[in-house]
């Protein structure tokens, strides 16, 4: 054999002794990734026992005066008086405006007058009738001119009455657009006043949360500056927004201090009916890849997930519902196991 015949076969021998050294090492790089593989992942969790608890709904609101009132003149005349200031809180029946009576109260004494002189007129025709000395023409204009002589008397009565323009509730005097001397007519506004106790707290519900909300649920109302404070609700719509599809309702805050403000934007908290949930750390809810909300629990070192629904949060994490009463939830390692892995687990009570 010559020499380059050895030469060759000692090439493939050498090439043959390469391609079986690489199958048996793949071969146990194999083994030692399925020995990796076949090990338990670790992984802690948590054992918790489910509570009542009460979800809240929390919406957006705005606050709104629970009345508003534009007082305006009953009479004409000039304004002989203004009692009270922009920006001033009046009490009911507290005289705002007046009027000045100019001659009216004149008028009045001599409609008072022709009111008796016609009195006698009627009564004395009513007495020539029953001697048949009066015809029933002259009984009835008796009548006519006694009726027309008290309507007048009552007439200059009531403008005597409505010259001091008062306030029907307590409220906040929100503007006054009239002078002293201004002449006024009939339906000028003298005042704008504002009722801000109570004030109502508005807002939109949707069309899934509005059959939760009861007029006796618990309410909450808080503004970025101050502390919740106790509401009622008021009045739940019954009709949805044509435009929104949304539903107003209405509650009231105490405000006796009026200082929550109309047209301030605040915060609604509505209590719902209690039921069963857990509170569980905001870092062990992860996402489906249908993008539902879940868990992973487990039960006898099995590893389960388990679609849940966030009820609301808290300091320590959020509270959910969908779990059995008692469960296990994994808290550190629930990212890098699936339904079915069995895992070492080190379970802690809450």
């Amino acid at each position: 054999m010559n020499k380059n015949v050895r030469i060759a076969l000692l090439f493939l021998g050498l090439l043959f002794v390469w391609f079986l050294s690489g199958f048996v090492s793949d071969t146990q790089k194999k083994d030692q990734t399925s020995k990796k593989k076949a090990v338990p992942q670790s992984v802690q969790a948590l054992n918790l026992k489910g509570q009542m608890y009460s979800p809240q709904l929390i919406l957006k609101a705005n606050t709104e005066a629970f009345r508003e009132l534009k007082l305006i003149s009953q009479v004409s005349g000039k304004i002989r008086e203004i009692y009270v200031t922009e920006g001033s809180v009046i009490d009911s029946g507290e005289t705002v405006c007046e009027v000045d009576a100019e001659d009216k109260f004149s008028k009045l004494d001599s409609a008072k007058a022709t009111l008796e002189e016609s009195k006698l007129i009627y009564e004395g025709a009513i007495e020539l009738d029953q001697k048949g000395y009066q015809s029933d023409l002259a009984i009835s204009q008796a009548k006519s001119n006694l009726l027309r002589a008290q309507a007048n008397v009552d007439r200059l009565s009531l403008d005597i009455g409505n010259l001091n323009i008062t306030a029907p509730f307590r409220a906040f005097v929100e503007e006054i657009p009239v002078e002293i001397g201004q002449v006024v007519s009939v339906g000028m506004i003298c005042a704008s006043l504002v009722e801000l106790n109570p004030v109502k707290i508005v807002a939109d519900v949707d069309f899934d949360d509005i059959h939760k909300i009861k007029l006796d649920s618990k309410v909450f109302y808080k503004t970025n500056n101050s502390p919740p404070r106790a509401a009622k609700i008021l009045f739940i719509s019954k009709k949805a927004n044509e435009f929104t599809g949304s539903f107003r309702i209405e509650a009231l805050v105490e405000n006796p201090a009026m200082d929550i403000l109309a047209g301030l934007p605040a915060r609604l908290f509505i209590s719902m009916e209690e039921t069963l949930a857990h509170l569980v750390p905001a870092s062990s809810i992860l996402l489906s890849d249908n993008g539902n909300t879940i868990v992973k629990v487990v039960k006898n070192g099995i590893v389960n997930s388990k679609e849940v629904s966030v009820l609301g949060e808290s300091e320590s994490g959020f509270w959910i519902s969908g779990l059995p009463s008692e469960i296990s939830v994994i808290t550190v390692g629930q990212n890098y196991v699936v339904t079915g892995d069995h895992v070492n687990v080190n379970i802690t009570n809450n």
